[in-house]
């Protein structure tokens, strides 16, 4: 089962989501605060640190860049009143999953907590990519992880340098032709170790940006 810091834990949304993840049987360990939660983050391995967003306490964003300087890998959710695209877009640019607004709504919150999910340390591999459903893509990955699924392969896609200005929508259309693609390549792989011959690849195709 994963392992969960919760940073925030003395707030009424840490308290309730405390209750309710070990209720679920998930282990979580509790940081009242942003310094209690970097000294958590820098003495154990967490699949998921989950921020509940205190203005008063700093500024979440810069807490979870320091976060992954010690834990490459793990998933940041941002638990935060303020939605709006500002905070949204500086989240994500600081490396955090996902923002969801409070009162937290659990049917958003649990497909995250999937351990399946956990970033690998040194990025996606083609099976992993290959391995990927609709709902990863669409609800599961985040805007910097659906890029680095694209730039992990040699996927002949023209806008790779410029995937930063792509909207969302464009990003999971990519992501999945690459999926598709990555399939294609292991079932070659495998039918020429079989001896059965080489199976040709589905044709790809670029998506303008």
């Amino acid at each position: 089962m994963n392992r969960i810091l919760l940073i925030g834990s003395e707030s009424p949304t840490g308290k309730s989501l405390s209750r309710t993840l070990g209720g679920l049987g998930f282990g979580v360990d509790h940081a009242a605060d942003n310094a209690a939660g970097l000294a958590l983050a820098r003495k154990r391995k967490y699949s998921h640190v989950l921020i509940d967003d205190d203005p008063s306490q700093g500024d979440a964003a810069a807490l979870f860049r320091q976060v992954l300087e010690v834990q490459q890998g793990t998933i940041g959710v941002l638990l935060t009143s303020a939605t709006n695209l500002n905070t949204v877009f500086t989240a994500v640019d600081s490396g955090i999953h996902r923002v969801l607004a409070k009162p937290v709504d659990y049917d958003q919150l649990l497909p995250l907590l999937d351990p399946s999910l956990a970033r690998k340390e040194n990025g996606f591999t083609e099976s992993d990519i290959a391995a990927l459903s609709l709902t990863d893509i669409h609800e599961r990955l985040s805007l910097s992880e659906l890029i680095q699924i694209i730039r992990s392969v040699d996927y002949p896609f023209a806008g790779k340098h410029r995937l930063e200005h792509f909207d969302r929508d464009t990003l999971e259309r990519v992501v999945h032709l690459v999926s598709r693609w990555c399939r294609q390549r292991e079932r070659r792989k495998l039918e020429q170790g079989q001896g059965s011959g080489a199976a040709s690849e589905e044709p790809f195709f670029a998506v303008a940006g």
